[in-house]
């Protein structure tokens, strides 16, 4: 059955946002009636894999694609504010993403990490046949002047109307072979850290990079063993985002470019929350309520959906600035597609949930409109 064709939206006129830097407050986006319609599948849940293997899979959920990537304006920006892009698209069964590890012990991977980590600065990269990784020097033990701050709902990185600045980002051609996956991730990190350090540094947050470690083997982590037929991971401990190339190469079967980056900015999102204290606050709560309790699953929701929701605003930035949306539309459909239902633990959310942050972040493209910890349960479930 061939999807509905949506209305032809019209993209609203922006006002100019009243602070450089800074995407539209309330009341500036779309009026009741232009903004998209909320996506009818299940949003991005990250950290499940699907039951049986992508290629076998018939059905499933027909997602839409989200009307508008609000632009938050470049840091001299002063330019219009635009809305961009409409498109329906058809996607049969996807996979889960990758997750935040919260664990100081080698062997577990499911008490939350509360400790700051070492700040980094020099970058180079090394390449083998089965593992590359960005390696860095800690420059000293702590994150220097601008510390992050263990808040949840009221963190001051949720400062009104702030989201992801427009970022130009070439990446290079994509193949599913580790050593090009770990270039594509490298050349894209530059460009997320563009897009969110205006808003980390006018919250007097650090900004400082995470490193990338891409691996075809099981590799250790201060966060316990990741092995390789399981979903990417974000270390708090080290700071390190590791992606498991064959993962969603093989056990997933996924060779879109615009699927690993939605993986990786997913990622990335968790270092946004290391960076704004949000992980640390995170991980004393589920300590407290306890990993696998309800409570405890629900706080790990809210950081998973929030991680998501800054995917969708990432992935606008770099729609603003000139990625294509044969990259762009795949890591939107996958996101949303990815939830719960293809997991036995209730950890990153339902489909619908899933698709609802990412729409969310993709089309406001404001922090404050990604802060889960204030939403209701309902929310998040």
């Amino acid at each position: 059955m061939t999807p509905p064709v949506p209305p032809q939206w019209q993209p609203p006129q922006w006002q100019q946002p009243s602070r450089p830097g800074q995407a539209p407050g309330p009341g500036q986006g779309p009026q009741p009636g232009q903004a998209p319609p909320v996506w009818q599948a299940p949003p991005p849940g990250y950290g499940h894999a699907p039951r049986v293997p992508f290629e076998e899979q018939t059905t499933g959920p027909i997602p839409r694609v989200p009307q508008f990537a609000q632009q938050a304006p470049q840091r001299n920006n002063t330019g219009l504010v635009v809305g961009l892009v409409l498109a329906a698209v058809a996607l049969f069964g996807i996979g889960t993403v990758g997750a935040v590890a919260a664990s100081v012990s080698a062997n577990k991977v499911d008490e939350p990490v509360d400790a700051p980590v070492a700040a980094t600065t020099t970058t180079t990269s090394e390449t083998t046949a089965e593992t590359s990784t960005s390696e860095e020097t800690s420059t000293s033990e702590d994150f220097g002047t601008e510390q992050p701050v263990p808040k949840l709902g009221d963190n001051p990185i949720n400062i009104e109307g702030n989201g992801a600045v427009t970022t130009p980002c070439p990446l290079p051609a994509f193949s599913t072979d580790v050593a090009s996956q770990d270039a594509f991730y490298q050349a894209a990190l530059p460009c997320l850290m563009h897009a969110w350090e205006p808003a980390l540094e006018e919250a007097n947050l650090p900004t400082d990079a995470p490193r990338v470690v891409t691996t075809g083997n099981d590799v250790d982590t201060p966060c316990g063993l990741r092995t390789w037929d399981q979903t990417a991971l974000y270390c708090p401990q080290d700071n390190t985002i590791y992606m498991t190339a064959r993962y969603y190469s093989e056990i997933e079967g996924r060779s879109e470019a615009g699927v690993f980056l939605g993986q990786f900015a997913h990622e990335f999102g968790h270092a946004l929350q290391r960076l704004s204290g949000i992980n640390a606050a995170y991980g004393s709560a589920s300590a407290n309520a306890g990993a696998d309790t309800e409570a405890g699953l629900e706080l790990t929701r809210r950081s998973e959906l929030q991680a998501t929701c800054f995917e969708g605003m990432s992935l606008a930035a770099l729609q603003n600035g000139g990625v294509s949306n044969d990259l762009i539309f795949p890591a939107l459909r996958d996101s949303a597609a990815r939830g719960d239902e293809n997991s036995d633990v209730d950890d990153h959310g339902s489909i619908q949930t899933n698709s609802t942050w990412v729409d969310q972040g993709f089309s406001k493209n404001e922090i404050t409109q990604c802060n889960t910890w204030l939403s209701p349960p309902s929310d998040v479930d």
